[in-house]
Parts: structure tokens; C-alpha cells; sequence
């Protein structure tokens, strides 16, 4: 019970600041941010589920850190996904491009949701953990490198910058 409800005040408690960061804060950082901080809780319950005994210790601390991983996730990293998701695309396309984007969002929560528990029983709970924060390795990679900050550009300028990378 403590779980369900915790999930769901953290999910709307971020949310709301997540929207009101998104016109005060750099995009960019805030996708950073939040990067880091759903990798840094990857990590931490992967390391604690490894090296704490099971029981209400480790109960509480692995539900801590979800719920700061939903924290991160909810107030950075998804205001900012589907926010930058509309600036990205050309106009021609964009319609396409983000109902594409959507769909292979929604379809890799699908995934991940649908495989966790196969994940978990094959390689064990804290290995699994390890795989999430090596993706999220790569994610932060990804944006640190590629991703420019849009906060402040034309949709035009944005367009014409994207163009000449490809």
C-alpha cells in the first residue's frame, strides 16, 4: 500500500514540477539531471539488492530509490523528451515523426514492463539493475554528445541546424 501510493503522489508531485522547470531551465541540463539521477538510482539498487540481506531493510531502501528514480524520471527526463520530440522534427515530417516516436516510446515501456520480471528470474534482481544503468550509461552518452539545447531557438533555426548535421 505504501508503495502505490507513494508512486503515485512522487508521479504527480514531479510531473508538476517537471512542466514548471521546463519554462525556468535550460532543457538540455534538465534532461542531463535527470539522466543522472535515474542512472545513479539504477546503480544504487543494484548494488544494494546484491549486497543487503532481503527483508524490511532492503524492502524500504530499494522503494527509496524507485522512487527517486520515478522523481527523476517524471520531473526531468519525460517533460522534457515530449517537449524536445515536437522541436526536433522538420515540419514536413513532424506529425509522423512523433506519433513514430510515441508509438517506439510506448512500445519499449511495453517491453520493459513486460520482460522485467523474465529479466529478474534469468540473470537476478541485481544484474538486471546493472543492465538498466548500463542503458541509462549510454543514454547520458547520447544526450551529453548529440543533444543541442533548444530552449530559446526557432522551430526554423532548430530545423536549419538539424539539417546540416545530416
Amino acid at each position: 500500500m505504501i508503495a502505490n501510493v507513494a508512486n503515485g503522489v512522487i508521479s504527480v508531485v514531479a510531473t508538476f514540477v517537471g512542466i514548471w522547470l521546463l519554462g525556468r531551465v535550460n532543457r538540455r541540463p534538465m534532461l542531463l539531471i535527470g539522466l543522472v539521477g535515474t542512472t545513479a538510482s539504477l546503480l544504487l539498487i543494484g548494488i544494494l539488492s546484491l549486497v543487503l540481506e532481503p527483508g524490511l531493510t532492503r524492502g524500504f531502501a530499494i522503494l527509496s530509490l524507485t522512487l527517486a528514480f520515478l522523481a527523476f524520471q517524471q520531473g526531468a527526463i519525460s517533460p522534457v523528451t515530449w517537449l524536445m520530440l515536437a522541436e526536433i522534427f522538420p515540419m514536413r515530417i513532424r506529425g509522423f515523426a512523433l506519433g513514430m516516436s510515441g508509438f517506439v516510446l510506448w512500445l519499449v515501456n511495453f517491453l520493459v514492463g513486460f520482460f522485467f520480471l523474465q529479466l529478474v528470474a534469468w540473470f537476478s534482481i541485481s544484474s538486471t539493475f546493472f543492465l538498466f544503468f548500463a542503458l541509462g550509461l549510454v543514454a547520458l552518452t547520447f544526450v551529453f554528445r548529440y543533444l543541442p539545447e533548444t530552449k530559446g531557438h526557432s522551430l526554423e533555426s532548430l530545423e536549419r541546424y538539424f539539417r546540416k548535421l545530416g
